[in-house]
């Protein structure tokens, strides 16, 4: 329970400690089309589509681990393993634009039911369903779109910095995303 609290701030406070970045191909801009959510979370957009999409430049692209898989390893006086988000960096008032996909053995649809109660319930002046997007959607803090696929497959979009615009943007994300699925 307090693992998916703390993925969950993840989601809306991401990337403070995380500083590395891995450059992607940012040719190739043709989407794929993906029979289920991918284990590597920069394997469900490339750059150059997040690019098109938002109108945004991607500068660069790195995939990270949560706050909690950091400060696990920490702890365990380790590097963190692979991330379960890709942040593609911008230069405009968004910050990164995330993609998190869970780990497969995480990626359940009670999990992303409890949690979007969980949230409704503490934070419900923070918390907006989203029709008409997947089986289910819902934006937290203005700046985290959660949204269920179908059965287990779930994936959470977030801008770094909440804008006006940030919920357009993600739901715009989304859509693409569903529309390779």
């Amino acid at each position: 329970m307090k693992a998916r609290y703390i993925f969950l701030l993840l989601i809306i406070f991401p990337l403070l400690s995380c500083s590395s970045a891995t450059e992607q191909d940012n040719n190739a801009s043709t989407p794929t089309r993906l029979a289920s959510l991918p284990d590597n979370p920069c394997e469900v957009l490339n750059p150059a589509r997040v690019s098109a999409i938002t109108g945004l430049e991607v500068s660069s692209v790195k995939r990270v681990p949560s706050i909690e898989k950091v400060v696990q390893a920490q702890r365990e006086n380790r590097e963190p393993d692979l991330g379960t988000i890709c942040s593609y960096e911008t230069r405009s008032d968004f910050g990164a634009i995330m993609i998190a996909v869970p780990a497969r053995a995480d990626r359940r649809a009670a999990e992303y039911w409890e949690t979007r109660a969980k949230y409704f319930e503490t934070f419900s002046g923070a918390a907006q369903s989203v029709p008409d997007l997947g089986m289910d959607a819902w934006l937290s803090g203005g700046t985290t779109l959660h949204v269920l696929v179908r059965g287990d497959e779930y994936f959470i979009l977030s801008t770094q910095m909440h804008q006006p615009r940030s919920r357009e943007l993600l739901v715009n994300i989304a859509q693409v995303v569903l529309g390779q699925l």
